[in-house]
């Protein structure tokens, strides 16, 4: 006998389990993830989050999100996590959960579901996206993108590359310094350079009193004036991560991006970061300076409700 239920902190077991099972072990599906990433956030939508089971067994399950940045994302969700038992795929099984969900997300008004790219994502679009996958999401009318985006890794505690960058060229006119109380400063940059997500996720992390020294800025020595900015993430400090990262258009094709990056990963190092991760990019070139290479592979994926 088949049962839809809601999802609920107590599957945490049987959902990891599905997720250990489904999940390749470099996407880092942990229990203490799927509660930080899952049920411990502000976005988490309990009433569109279910598990399916056979005879009493869970076999399957789907966590989703719905915006709580109306400005940036408005009437979304997000399909953030969902895997069936590989002995129980190709049953109809994840195609109930997947309709179960996006009902009740119509009936709350949302527009637009993307798979993954939610706020502390596991996922930034469908996850290791072969043939397969893409049908099923397809054949539920999702739109797939048109090129494959990663994550990329590296060894910041040991890195030649790092070691052999020469930042001279750059330190007579910029600094790159943690944060201290630049905090208007740093929106009113993000609402001039880079408006929207990035601008959320600094005032989420003032407010959730993000680590000073994970929050760095690029300034122009002479007049103090912001130029660029770089988030880093301890997660645990012997696995980091760097991101996002950017620079003001005036100072874009100076290579000053280089010296800024280089600063985010020696910081990680002082931190005591070994591996470092860089999700969701496809500048591959940029990041590779520094030995980064793709790890994993994603592919983004919408249905407008």
């Amino acid at each position: 006998m088949t049962e839809i239920e809601k999802l609920r902190r107590e599957d945490i077991d049987a959902i990891t389990a599905i997720s250990d099972e489904c999940f390749k072990k470099n996407f880092h599906i942990t229990k203490e993830r799927i509660i930080s990433n899952l049920f411990e956030t502000n976005d988490y939508a309990p009433e569109a989050s279910f598990v399916i089971k056979n005879n009493g067994r869970v076999i399957g399950f789907i966590g989703t999100k719905i915006s709580n940045c109306e400005a940036v994302y408005p009437d979304t969700a997000w399909i953030s996590i969902f895997a069936v038992l590989n002995d129980e795929q190709n049953k109809g099984y994840g195609t109930q959960l997947m309709k179960k969900a996006l009902e009740v997300l119509k009936g709350k008004g949302i527009k637009q579901v993307f798979i993954g790219m939610d706020f502390n994502n596991f996922f930034s679009g469908i996850p290791d996206p072969q043939e397969k996958k893409k049908e099923f999401f397809k054949e539920l009318g999702f739109e797939l993108g048109d090129h494959l985006h990663f994550d990329m890794e590296a060894d910041v505690s040991v890195n030649a590359k790092m070691d052999t960058f020469d930042p001279t060229p750059f330190e007579g006119k910029y600094s790159v310094t943690p944060f201290v109380d630049e905090y208007q400063g740093l929106l009113d940059f993000l609402e001039a350079e880079f408006p929207g997500r990035w601008k959320y996720e600094a005032e989420v992390a003032y407010e959730e009193k993000k680590p000073k020294e994970d929050m760095l800025l690029l300034k122009e020595k002479a007049t103090g004036k912001i130029l660029g900015f770089c988030f880093l993430h301890g997660l645990g400090r012997i696995y980091g991560g760097l991101g996002p990262i950017g620079i003001a258009k005036e100072t874009r094709g100076s290579h000053v991006g280089n010296f800024i990056l280089w600063n985010g990963l020696m910081q990680l190092r002082k931190l005591g970061v070994h591996e470092v991760n860089i999700d969701w990019t496809t500048l591959e070139k940029f990041y590779g300076q520094f030995g980064f290479v793709p790890e994993r592979y994603f592919l983004a994926a919408l249905k407008k409700l």
